[in-house]
């Protein structure tokens, strides 16, 4: 879990971080030096280099928590980590992208929408419109009681407007 350094004490030798399970760290022993090895770009090499000695440790300091996000994002994304390690491996390293920052932020938002979602059950839907635009695609829901509008971009989906009322 992500946990941060006591704010009140500024000399203090806490390290914050995210700490990484037994099952989490195997996998990125492997995954993160090779991922750094393929990089181009001499200083995302070695940003990656410094996070594979992070993994070693098993805690991941908060400034590279974001490049531990994007590659959880890309290998998850691509299935990389399925077709190398298997099922399980997707799961553990999926849950640890869920206790990032913005893998809590796209299931949250995931809830927003379930929940308006559900709000609408038992209404009578009078119109469903998907409208298309650059990088973003925006779903209207008119029912009898309400109107939802919804967005969906690179981001993941989120709830844009609710509007209660006949």
């Amino acid at each position: 879990m992500v946990t941060e350094a006591n704010s009140g004490a500024a000399d203090s030798g806490a390290e914050a971080g995210l700490a990484l399970q037994p099952a989490e760290q195997e996998i990125l022993l492997q995954d993160v030096p090779a991922f750094a090895r393929n990089l181009k770009d001499p200083a995302s090499r070695e940003r990656y280099a410094a996070l594979a000695e992070a993994v070693e440790t098993g805690l991941v300091p908060l400034a590279q928590v974001p490049a531990l996000e994007a590659m959880l994002e890309l290998a998850l994304q691509t299935k990389a980590i399925r077709q190398r390690h298997g099922p399980d491996a997707e799961r553990a390293l999926s849950d640890l992208f869920f206790r990032t920052g913005r893998g809590a932020a796209l299931r949250q938002a995931a809830r927003d929408v379930t929940r308006a979602l559900e709000a609408l059950a038992g209404q009578t839907i009078e119109k469903i419109s998907v409208t298309a635009g650059p990088g973003r695609h925006t779903i209207s829901i008119n029912t009898d009681h309400a109107h939802l509008t919804l967005s969906v971009d690179r981001g993941g989906v989120q709830v844009d407007r609710v509007e209660v009322g006949g």
